[in-house]
């Protein structure tokens, strides 16, 4: 259901709204038609331009009511579009979000004029990232704790690559979102200050961020592996000690139950007795050079 707020006399909210109730808003501020097409795209990512006296914005926040699995830009984010003129600002976006509900309630009791609002809404998206990206973090560090007290095992690969395709997500528009803020900062705020300053570096913060939590899902990633190689080399080198002691006897086995009638010690009376002593004194030997080379040792 389309939902028009006005929480102050120079901003306008616009939840959900169709196509129709969307141009009729486009008629009605003099909005330009390409931007109003790029609201209607669901899967567009963050950008900044003039259209004639009109600053168009978009970004993506975290949506708040998004599935633990998600890991699809759709699923996992939220567009919010800006249209700024002068004193004068239009939101637009699909859903609501608690920093939007509070930003609402508050400029109902503040004096902000229309770009101060829009940086604290800019602001608001930026720092919807952040506690989920905490989340992703702690779900790091468990995964951490367990690999280093047991065996790795397909299930916590599975959920290492399920966290990267969610912070690739996150990555891609914290770059983004990081370039748009750095142009509205730099070329089209009008009234510099502190919260300029601030919305700035909230950006620059939330990049910085996901590169280190990415980075720890990479070096997780690789340990995992590392581990698993080893497992695998473990399982190897004992396979091939086995293997050691059973090619010589199998080598001895196989000549003397070959079906020849003419062999030596068929008819000597000790045969059977040297053949086992022969067989014994191999395997000690192979023990004790295997021992030497140090290959029986787990460490």
């Amino acid at each position: 259901m389309d939902q028009l707020e006005h929480p102050r006399e120079n901003w306008w909210d616009l939840r959900d709204p169709t196509p129709e109730i969307l141009r009729g808003i486009a008629d009605r501020f003099g909005l330009h038609p390409t931007s109003v097409q790029d609201c209607l795209d669901p899967e567009h990512f963050p950008k900044i331009e003039m259209v004639g006296d009109t600053l168009f914005i978009i970004l993506r926040c975290y949506d708040s009511k998004a599935p633990a699995g998600a890991d699809e830009l759709l699923t996992l984010t939220r567009k919010l579009a800006f249209f700024l003129r002068g004193d004068h600002l239009i939101t637009i976006h699909r859903g609501d979000q608690p920093f939007l509900n509070d930003l609402r309630n508050k400029a109902k009791h503040s004096p902000l004029n229309a770009q101060e609002t829009a940086v604290r809404l800019m602001k608001g998206c930026v720092e919807s990232f952040l506690p989920y990206l905490e989340y992703i973090e702690q779900q790091i560090e468990a995964l951490e704790k367990h690999l280093v007290t047991r065996p790795p095992d397909r299930g916590e690969l599975l959920t290492l690559y399920q966290l990267r395709s969610k912070l690739n997500v996150v990555k891609r528009q914290g770059m983004h979102a990081n370039a748009v803020i750095r142009e509205f900062t730099t070329v089209y705020a009008t009234n510099p200050g502190p919260w300029l300053t601030d919305l700035r570096e909230s950006a620059e913060q939330l990049w910085l961020y996901c590169d280190e939590v990415m980075e720890d899902v990479q070096n997780l990633l690789s340990l995992h592996l590392a581990l698993s190689s080893h497992r695998t080399n473990e399982v190897m080198r004992f396979l091939t000690v086995v293997s050691l002691f059973f090619f010589p006897l199998t080598f001895i086995v196989g000549i003397y139950g070959m079906n020849f009638r003419f062999m030596p010690e068929l008819e000597w009376r000790y045969g059977y007795a040297a053949t086992w002593g022969v067989m014994i004194l191999v395997s000690i030997l192979i023990y004790w050079k295997v021992r030497q080379k140090g290959w029986l040792n787990r460490e």
